[in-house]
């Protein structure tokens, strides 16, 4: 099986355990017989929205360029659960797994599988907790004559839809039109463009 390993550290004193996440992780995959395609190494806040290694990573994962995604720890990976649900179901999407080392989850596994359905629940019971709050903090706002939503972003479709077919990653154009990867597909959905899930490179 082919991986790509995710390692990251919060701050440049922790330099040197950077190297030793790599090292765990590197021989954890030897012991496994898995290939690495590629070590994506960061230091820098799991809150930063822009996390260079993390963005390659997932531009690769959308390329399909390997089988699993491998990381130390969870909180390596993501800053919070539903941030975490997200990242993997982007994997999911494109027939990529996940094994956290320390945590003991793979969902190549059946017990894998059940702790992620299990996370996606929580995640769900999350979001609908944080929506049910929105939804009457704005019917306040409306009451007292407050305007409390953004405006809708504009995004030129045939612009997105040319760079895709020149092959690059939905996740890379959502960055350069600037919006989220999520708000990017749910747009390409309500306009019903369904575009197609790319091959694994030759």
């Amino acid at each position: 099986m082919k991986v790509g390993v995710y390692a990251r550290v919060s701050t440049e004193k922790q330099e040197e355990s950077l190297e030793e996440q790599v090292r765990i992780l590197e021989e954890f995959c030897k012991r496994n017989d898995y290939e690495i395609y590629n070590v994506y190494s960061e230091t820098g806040s799991g809150a930063k929205s822009e996390r260079e290694q993390f963005m390659e990573l997932m531009r690769d994962v959308e390329a399909i360029k390997f089988d699993a995604v491998v990381v130390l720890k969870l909180d390596r990976f993501s800053r919070s659960m539903l941030d975490l649900l997200t990242s993997v179901e982007k994997l999911k999407e494109n027939g990529v797994d996940f094994i956290s080392v320390n945590d003991h989850i793979e969902t190549t596994t059946p017990q894998g599988k059940l702790i992620f359905h299990i996370m996606g629940a929580l995640a769900e019971f999350e979001r609908s907790l944080i929506y049910e709050r929105t939804k009457v903090g704005i019917e306040r706002a409306k009451r007292e004559g407050k305007v409390c939503h953004r405006p809708r972003k504009n995004i030129n479709l045939d612009r997105v839809l040319d760079r895709y077919k020149k092959g690059i990653p939905l996740t890379e154009i959502a960055a350069i039109e600037h919006v989220s990867y999520g708000t990017l597909r749910n747009r390409l959905r309500e306009e019903g463009i369904k575009l197609e899930m790319r091959l694994k490179d030759e």
